[in-house]
């Protein structure tokens, strides 16, 4: 090879990395916008969930079942009458604790599992009132209304009584509805 042509080569080699290295940290200087859009939500639904009429109910577990391509979970607030204090609240009070609030959330399935319970040896409460209070944003102004489902396994909504037992469940033993 002659030494022109080398040097050619040597050169178009030279040039080459150049235009690589240069394209490189060009593609790198400019930033990259990814949309990572969120669902836009039209408004919001807050549902009241209630209990009636309840004999030594010492701890429950609701499941709500929701659409998850319409409604989306905004808020889940305990609502006092069995399960006040809820678990993100447990490092900051650390005494005189009475009753738990937890709830678990499954957006891919559209469901939400919600539970409260007292702590130790007392009996369990008598009557009826605010259970939770969930706050639902939707998506798409022809949602359906999230529906409380009784038997679905492993979850399902159950009432336990101070001995452990199950409570008789029934539509009627609850009101689900919209806070205006």
């Amino acid at each position: 090879m002659s030494n022109k042509r080398r040097t050619k080569v040597i050169l178009t080699i030279f040039v080459s990395i150049l235009l690589f290295s240069a394209t490189y940290a060009f593609a790198n200087a400019i930033p990259v916008t990814v949309h990572d859009e969120k669902p836009r939500i039209l408004g919001t639904i807050t549902l009241n969930v209630e209990i009636t009429d309840v004999k030594d109910l010492y701890a429950w577990q609701i499941l709500l079942i929701y659409d998850p391509q319409k409604l989306m979970v905004l808020k889940v607030e305990p609502g006092g009458f069995l399960g006040s204090v809820s678990i993100d609240e447990l490092n900051v009070i650390k005494d005189d604790i009475d009753d738990i609030f937890v709830y678990a959330n499954f957006p891919e399935s559209g469901m939400l599992l919600i539970g409260g319970s007292l702590i130790g040896n007392v009996e369990g409460k008598d009557g009826g009132g605010l259970l939770a209070r969930v706050t639902f944003g939707y998506l798409s102004v022809d949602y359906v209304e999230p529906r409380l489902v009784f038997d679905r396994k492993p979850y399902e909504t159950k009432l336990l009584d101070s001995n452990g037992c199950l409570i008789p469940v029934t539509v009627e033993n609850f009101k689900i509805y919209e806070k205006h």
